[in-house]
Parts: C-alpha cells; sequence; structure tokens
C-alpha cells in the first residue's frame, strides 16, 4: 500500500488488495465505465465498510435520478468549484464532458453564474449552490425561483439530494486528501 504523503492514509492499490475490494475495485470501474481505480475509491478501500456504503451511495443515485445526467454533474461540479475541492472538480469536470457540457459553460459555470444559459439550467444550479453553501438561508423565494422555470417539486427534492450528495463527495475526498489522478490530469488537457 503506498501512503499520501499529507497524512500517511494508504491508497489501497488493485495489485495489494484482498479479493473483496478487487471485486468492490470492479464493480465501480464497470459501473462509472472507467479503466483505473479512482483515487477517492483507493482512499476509502482501507475500510470495506466506508467503501461498500459510497459504493451504495453511487449505485442509487446513479439508478434512482430523474434528473438528466448532465444536470447532475453541472451541479455536483458548481458544488465542488466553490467548495474549493480540487479532486471533485476535476472529476465533476471529466463528467460533464463525457455527458456532453462544453467547456465553455464550465467556465461560465465556474466564472460568472449569471451568464449561463439557458436560464432553468442557471436558476437549478444556483439554487443547488445555496442548498450546498447556506441552507438555512433558502426561502420561499429560492424555490419560487426554480418553479418559474418548470421544475417540479420531484425535482426540487433531488437537486436538494443532489447538492448534499457533492457536499458529501467533497468533505471525503478533502477530509482524505485525495488527489487528483494522472489520468485525469491528462484528459483535462486535452
Amino acid at each position: 500500500m503506498a501512503d499520501t504523503p499529507a497524512h500517511g492514509l494508504p491508497l489501497v492499490d488493485e495489485t495489494e488488495a484482498s479479493e473483496e475490494i478487487n471485486e468492490l475495485f470492479g464493480h465501480f470501474k464497470r459501473m462509472w465505465q472507467l479503466p483505473f481505480v479512482p483515487n477517492m475509491v483507493k482512499g476509502l478501500a482501507p475500510s470495506p465498510a466506508a467503501l461498500k456504503m459510497y459504493l451504495g451511495l453511487n449505485r442509487e443515485f446513479e439508478d434512482n435520478l430523474t434528473l438528466p445526467g448532465a444536470m447532475v454533474s453541472m451541479i455536483c461540479f458548481t458544488v465542488a468549484e466553490k467548495s474549493d475541492c480540487t479532486y471533485c472538480t476535476a472529476a465533476h469536470e471529466i463528467h460533464c464532458r463525457h455527458l456532453g457540457v462544453d467547456e465553455e459553460t464550465l467556465r461560465t459555470i465556474a466564472n460568472d453564474l449569471k451568464d449561463v444559459n439557458p436560464e432553468r439550467i442557471r436558476a437549478i444550479i444556483e439554487f443547488a449552490l445555496k442548498v450546498a453553501k447556506y441552507p438555512q438561508e433558502l426561502e420561499p423565494a429560492d424555490y419560487d425561483a426554480v418553479r418559474a422555470q418548470g421544475v417540479t417539486n420531484e425535482e426540487i427534492i433531488e437537486i436538494v439530494m443532489i447538492a448534499g450528495f457533492a457536499v458529501f463527495l467533497d468533505i471525503v475526498a478533502d477530509g482524505l486528501k485525495i488527489e487528483v489522478e494522472e489520468e485525469v490530469i491528462d484528459a483535462l488537457a486535452q
């Protein structure tokens, strides 16, 4: 096991993982169609229970959300970007690109949400960001703003869940000092 320099917690490599952990690694790679095990997954692997919870949460979100995947990824990207989580920002940017979100849209989200179009996407992202950063400050007007864009109550609840999950991911990645994979760095440079 290789220790991460910042804190000495191990990242479990596939070549050193137990059969149980390798099975979970394989499941994650298949679920996200990845050729490698992400560092977040390697960082959770010393605790099989934590890794199973993480994989279960990912599976539940993937299987049950009704919002489009690109919208979900843009929400997660925005929360990570505004929370300064380097790992999650990179991971969600790659996922956004994979789902067809162009770089210009991602830069606009990162730099000035007021310029994001269409208005429905901007309203959803602004609402999700407020949920993630200042949930106690949500007012009826915040809900009305997304409803005015045709967002249903079911979608509002999903947006709240997605924003909360994005915050969770940021905390885990930053708390474990997870570093961005070389594969992701290389892909982002293209």
